[in-house]
């Protein structure tokens, strides 16, 4: 996958790292939620089962992502400050801006 491939949809070049735990990486979870940072349009690909641990957090490339689930393609054209959630594996996204942290 490169940015010039007709197939990548994304802004985001396939190369850019974007947040996620090792559970999913390893195959012991899905990614069933997403955000689209606003400050900064970094990605969080996350599940939400999981106490989410700085120790578990890795740095992985866009397109890695993709090919570990082809569904979060259908997220390309997520928003800056908006998230995506699903309820299972083959179950539909759903989306919404994402609600502001309180300080």
């Amino acid at each position: 996958m490169t940015a010039g491939d007709p197939d990548w949809l994304f802004d985001d070049p396939p190369n850019m790292a974007v947040f996620t735990i090792h559970q999913i990486i390893k195959g012991e979870h899905i990614v069933d939620y997403v955000a689209h940072d606003g400050d900064d349009g970094a990605w969080q690909f996350l599940n939400r089962t999981v106490d989410f641990k700085m120790a578990d957090a890795m740095l992985v490339g866009l397109s890695e992502m993709v090919k570990l689930d082809s569904s979060l393609r259908e997220l390309w054209d997520l928003p800056y400050g908006w998230c995506a959630w699903r309820d299972g594996k083959d179950q539909p996204w759903h989306r919404a801006v994402k609600e502001p942290k309180e300080e």
